[in-house]
């Protein structure tokens, strides 16, 4: 037998060697870390809640230790996930919310350890947060963060796609690695997270507590991932270790969502770690441990070196009964720089949860786990204790935005210069629990949107934003309505208020370089894209090509499109940007021939065509005559893309063109029901000068002022 053919038989053989002799430690071993994004411990079965079937994680935790009450050190996506691979607390790590942070090449990550150490390194994500420029894909040699928006508008925390694509990517990383490779494998799914639409059967079955819907879907995807593992007959010999960055928040203290608050639902997660050889299976440990703990039980899990200064801890010795008792540590400024209220920090220990506030609070999270009854004002000492120490820890405030004085320096040469509105670390700022009632207005405003009632949506965030002038989340919704109403100058003027909160953000920043571009002011929005870019803006080139199109500089966009598929070939969006290419140079058969190439991806990977892309294909199949395939593309788009105006306006004009003239009027009926925007009313009002139908701009022209008296 050849000693190739010995190497993985071998490598079993010490993985069950060192479980036989008791030790914890398997040197080499597979690592594959699966984190869910906003799962609440309390919603599965392993800890006693009955609402939801997750057999996949029930098994998992069969074979694994299980921490009772592990806490998240900060409820937001990134900044946890900067503590979960590094072992720091935010304020040490300096990722402290989802925007305007990244995190730095000085902080070495699980990632960046395991490689040096001969481990091969692939990870794939499912939201746009954790993309490559955030910091977390240092150390991985494969990082598949390929995640497009679905709508032109869509905010950055809802720009997600299916667990399961991201899986199936990283089992195609998985199966492409040498059988005796040492592996570490990072998977990360966005399933509960909002907006909570399992798929079905699961939506029905849950439709009384959607969350619970999604939670089944990730358990769904989480198992058929660990199967994967099985038949590769990697799981037995693997450290798995499952957790999720943060809880949510489902209305129980007021917050629906999560980063706002600091209670319970929000920082308890779950945390299974299984061991080669299921070793310690069935361990349950009741001590509170942290997130930022799974760096070093990785590293010791594996027999590397935990490096010094960490604040996590290794959970191996807490499983042993090693492990001492200490107060965990979590924070959110989220409120401090999305509403302009006070930050929060809390301590947790063996008992009691301290919450720092212009109010504190205090509960006993063992005997009132829901954290109803605080017990602050009777000044308990466990309430002096913790006060007293969170109060002494040195916790700097580094705000979001651009902070590096080289990057600073690089922004003002390119024309970006950003004033900062900055608060004082001891400013006093509303405490959250008295300004809570707020949200339900940004939610109001965000259903009016959803029904495009724009004008009631405009005022209530106008009048919300200068009721809070530092309400960066009120300001950055209230461009995104202005600029869909067609304010577009208006829109301008709300984000740079928002710009002026967090100078140097990069999402801002681009965000202001496509009003820009709307706007026709090029070279601004150019200025803008770069500046973003600099400071590590996901999609600048996106942005870049956008701008060279519409200025009508279509070689500059062809180079910024095959410089992004250079990088990530899978990409949509510059695919559509070499098809407009095409379309523009007269090469229609080049244009349809790589919008269809695109179709095929999307079909390959299950996942709905982008925005823009049936009106495009539309519009080439047209020119080349093929009348009834561009029809179909026109009404896939209108049904996908509702708001894609310009997909409505090419199929009238087809249809006017066919000389079907009550269809074109229905046509642009369902136009503007379905987008009932003064905006779509001006699409119905151009298609009837171009038409030259004036019947049909008068009638369309009173429809408007019957819909919109005082915009006439």
């Amino acid at each position: 037998m050849s000693l190739k053919r010995l190497a993985l038989p071998l490598a079993s053989l010490l993985v069950l060697a060192a479980c036989s002799r008791g030790s914890p430690v398997s040197r080499g071993a597979p690592v594959f870390l699966v984190c869910v994004d906003t799962l609440r411990a309390d919603r599965l079965p392993a800890y006693g809640y009955r609402g939801v079937e997750t057999p996949a994680l029930d098994a998992l935790a069969r074979d694994s230790i299980v921490f009772d009450n592990a806490i998240s050190n900060v409820p937001l996506t990134l900044p946890s996930h900067a503590s979960l691979f590094t072992g720091l607390l935010p304020f040490q790590h300096g990722v402290r919310d989802n925007l305007g942070y990244r995190l730095t090449a000085d902080h070495p990550t699980l990632a960046t350890l395991l490689k040096s150490s001969g481990y091969a390194t692939g990870a794939a994500v499912s939201a746009v947060v954790l993309d490559h420029t955030s910091g977390i894909a240092a150390g991985f040699d494969f990082y598949e963060d390929a995640i497009e928006a679905s709508e032109a508008s869509q905010a950055i925390g809802q720009v997600q796609r299916s667990g399961n694509e991201t899986a199936r990517l990283l089992e195609g990383w998985i199966g492409g690695q040498r059988e005796d490779a040492k592996l570490f494998g990072f998977l990360h799914l966005y399933e509960p997270h909002t907006p909570y639409e399992a798929p079905e059967p699961l939506r029905s079955k849950y439709s009384a507590i959607p969350y619970d819907g999604e939670v089944a879907a990730a358990d769904a995807i989480v198992g058929k991932f660990l199967q994967g593992l099985r038949d590769r007959k990697l799981y037995d010999r693997s450290v798995v270790v499952f957790v999720s960055d943060h809880g949510e928040g489902l209305g129980d203290h007021g917050e629906d969502e999560h980063g706002i608050f600091l209670y319970r639902e929000g920082l308890h997660v779950p945390l299974f770690v299984k061991l080669p050889g299921s070793r310690m299976a069935g361990k349950r440990v009741a001590e509170p441990v942290q997130v930022a703990d799974v760096f070093p039980t990785v590293l010791a899990a594996v027999g590397e070196k935990i490096p010094e200064g960490l604040s996590g801890r290794s959970l191996l010795d807490f499983a042993a009964g090693k492990g001492t008792v200490r107060r965990v540590y979590s924070e959110t400024v989220y409120p401090r720089y999305h509403f302009g209220w006070s930050d929060l920090a809390s301590l947790t220990d063996d008992r009691h949860h301290y919450i720092h506030a212009p109010r504190p609070e205090l509960y006993d999270w063992r005997a009132d786990p829901a954290e109803k009854n605080d017990l602050a004002s009777g000044l308990p000492p466990a309430f002096r204790s913790l006060r007293a120490e969170i109060a002494g820890m040195s916790r700097p405030l580094q705000s979001p935005g651009t902070s590096d004085p080289e990057t600073v320096k690089k922004l003002a040469s390119l024309g970006y210069i950003g004033a900062a509105a900055p608060t004082s670390a001891d400013e006093k700022l509303p405490d959250p629990k008295d300004r809570i009632g707020v949200i339900d207005q940004l939610k109001t405003a965000s259903r009016l949107a959803s029904e495009f009632r724009d004008a009631e949506g405009i005022t209530l965030l106008a009048k919300l934003a200068h009721e809070n002038p530092r309400m960066l989340d009120a300001w950055e919704t209230l461009a995104r309505l202005l600029r869909r109403s067609g304010r577009v100058p208006e829109a301008v003027a709300a984000l740079e208020r928002a710009d002026r909160l967090a100078p140097g953000t990069p999402q801002i920043m681009l965000g202001l370089a496509d009003l820009h571009r709307e706007n026709r002011d090029f070279a601004r929005a150019r200025t803008l894209a770069l500046a973003a870019g600099e400071a590590g803006a996901p999609g600048f080139r996106e942005e870049l090509a956008a701008i060279a199109i519409s200025s009508g500089d279509f070689e500059a966009a062809r180079k910024e499109a095959e410089a992004i598929l250079a990088k990530t070939p899978s990409a949509r969006g510059p695919r559509l940007v070499l098809a407009r290419v095409e379309l523009a140079r007269g090469n229609l058969a080049a244009a349809l021939a790589l919008l269809d190439s695109t179709q095929e991806l999307d079909r390959a990977a299950g996942r709905p065509s982008p925005f823009g892309l049936g009106s495009l294909r539309g519009d080439v199949l047209a020119r080349l005559g093929r009348e009834k395939e561009a029809e179909a593309s026109f009404q896939s788009e209108v049904t996908s893309h509702p708001e894609n105006l310009d997909a409505w306006a090419r199929l009238a004009l087809l249809y006017a063109s066919q000389g079907r003239a009550a269809e074109l009027d229905a046509l642009l009926s369902a136009m503007t029901e379905k987008v009932p925007t003064p905006k779509s009313y001006d699409a119905a009002l151009r298609i009837c000068r171009i038409i030259q139908d004036p019947a049909c701009g008068r009638r369309w022209s009173q429809r408007k002022a019957d819909r919109f008296p005082s915009r006439g």
